[in-house]
């Protein structure tokens, strides 16, 4: 953990010094890198669904659901975060934990089922992005290396 809190303090102390001075193209090349650092975690989420959830859910989940990033350059919390949002009212933090909550149908229609493992297991999205902490905090210390080492130079 410490290692990520000094990731964090050298990022916001790079990204106020560079806008500070003004250069906005050494800032935009930071925020680019912690971006692209965390790409491939988008399909390690999505190739997570079908081990996780039932198949045909899966499937619809995969269609719907948006796998985004946001970055922080500024403030006290600096840092790159990949984030899930559905198109419908989907509790992805509930089938993250490992519960599907869906509608019966036929004689119990009208009631809601939850289900649970075996057939639903925890972690199809904080499973890959945990997993990839490490690799991905690699990726952006390199890059605040280079655009570090950019500024120093000119």
């Amino acid at each position: 953990m410490s290692g990520l809190v000094d990731a964090a303090t050298e990022l916001e102390a790079l990204a106020f010094r560079l806008r500070r001075a003004g250069d906005v193209e050494l800032l935009q090349a930071v925020t680019k890198a912690m971006r692209d650092a965390v790409v491939p975690v988008q399909a390690e989420i999505r190739a997570g669904l079908v081990p996780h959830l039932p198949n045909r859910y899966a499937a619809v989940l995969d269609a719907d659901v948006r796998i985004g990033t946001s970055v922080r350059t500024a403030g006290g919390d600096p840092g790159v975060s990949v984030t899930g949002q559905s198109g419908r009212a989907r509790k992805l933090r509930n089938l993250d934990r490992g519960q599907l909550t869906h509608p019966l149908f036929g004689e119990r229609a009208g009631r809601w089922y939850t289900q649970e493992e075996p057939s639903v297991q925890p972690g199809w999205f904080t499973g890959p992005a945990e997993a990839a902490g490490p690799r991905v905090r690699a990726g952006i210390e390199r890059a605040l290396a280079d655009v570090a080492d950019k500024a120093a130079n000119g």
